[in-house]
């Protein structure tokens, strides 16, 4: 072979070497200035910045890893923003912004009832009421002054994690009251679909009557249900220092007055599985599920096998309060096809206030 064939010869099989490095992820071409990165690119920095949050997430027990989960089916439990936007200033419909006063302020759909979910839990009421967050007349007063009739669909939203909307669907399944739907996307979406958020105070609906239906007490554990030892006991707080009682919260004693836990820790023998385990949009953003998709879900509950998780095991899940993160965790449960679970509503704030025996290992 002449030196000149050679020659040749090598030139084209660096070319092709190069290409092929190229096409399997080498180093992309220099971005011309000014010229619009390409989609793969432009998503790096992205994933790049999510992975220390993983492993931020890693000791709370945060798999860390939500996957694509953008298509995973909306579950019976939700209604999407451009459902709900069409109900919008219809008769008997109210729209409610499960968040505290300070996120309601930030931003909410005008017109909205607003009642924080996780002050809808008063001690004094659970001890008293059989492990009712409210006494049925109290939780009728408390709804009405909101608007809610029983002809009222309540669509309950906040910033799209769905921990808060799921404690305003949880009341209100549990007093009767079937027309509820959790608002797919929160804030974010409705604001990314181009709809107004208000951020003044604003009129709430006008007050109207609710009669609450005998309570659904099958949806929820009391303190002995819990001390029975029948169940496998799911924490669905998502913080470990609360697990392990470094971080004592507080709750609400009756309508007016807070008190913080006790004590710090965990019911014994309680598995810490967090909320964020089921969560498909844990980071509130728009064009996100509420929940995994059912595979994930499944995936979740398989790995829980090894603490005594069984398809036909009741399974009672709390959290600080129950309305809130435990009760996102009941709801995640149902969508993964696991119908025998119960909500403990006394949670951390009656167990950690109580004699109870309790661990921080």
């Amino acid at each position: 072979m002449s030196k000149s064939a050679l020659s040749l010869l090598l030139v084209a099989t660096a070319s092709l070497l190069a290409a092929g490095c190229q096409k399997e992820g080498g180093d992309a071409p220099a971005q011309a200035a000014g010229s619009a990165a390409p989609a793969s690119q432009a998503a790096a920095p992205a994933s790049q910045a999510e992975a220390p949050k993983a492993a931020e997430k890693a000791d709370d027990g945060d798999e860390g890893d939500d996957g694509d989960d953008a298509a995973a089916p909306k579950s019976e439990f939700e209604i999407s923003v451009e459902e709900a936007a069409a109900l919008l200033d219809k008769p008997d419909v109210i729209f409610w912004f499960a968040g505290n006063d300070a996120a309601y302020e930030k931003g909410h759909i005008k017109g909205s009832a607003h009642g924080f979910a996780h002050d809808m839990a008063y001690l004094e009421d659970i001890q008293k009421c059989d492990g009712l967050p409210m006494c049925p007349e109290t939780a009728a007063k408390y709804l009405g002054e909101r608007g809610v009739s029983n002809d009222t669909l309540v669509i309950a939203y906040e910033d799209g994690k769905g921990v808060n909307e799921s404690g305003i669907w949880f009341f209100l399944k549990l007093y009767g009251h079937d027309k509820v739907k959790i608002m797919t996307g929160g804030t974010a979406e409705w604001a990314a679909k181009g709809h107004a958020l208000e951020t003044s105070k604003g009129e709430g609906p006008k007050a109207a009557t609710f009669t609450p239906g005998a309570p659904r007490v099958e949806m929820i554990a009391t303190m002995k249900d819990v001390e029975a030892g029948n169940a496998l006991v799911l924490d669905a707080r998502h913080k470990f220092e609360e697990f392990t009682g470094q971080d004592k919260k507080d709750g609400m004693k009756n309508a007016t007055e807070h008190v913080q836990v006790a004590r710090g820790g965990h019911i014994p023998g309680a598995v810490f599985s967090p909320w964020t385990k089921y969560a498909g949009n844990k980071g509130g953003d728009a064009g996100k599920p509420l929940f995994k998709a059912p595979a994930k879900l499944k995936k979740t509950l398989g790995k829980l096998e090894k603490k005594g998780y069984a398809a036909d095991k009741q399974v009672i899940t709390y959290c600080h309060v129950g309305l809130g993160r435990g009760s996102f965790q009941y709801l995640g449960l149902k969508a993964a096809g696991h119908e025998n679970v119960k909500l403990y509503m006394g949670g951390w704030s009656e167990w950690g206030n109580s004699d109870k025996p309790v661990e921080t290992k």
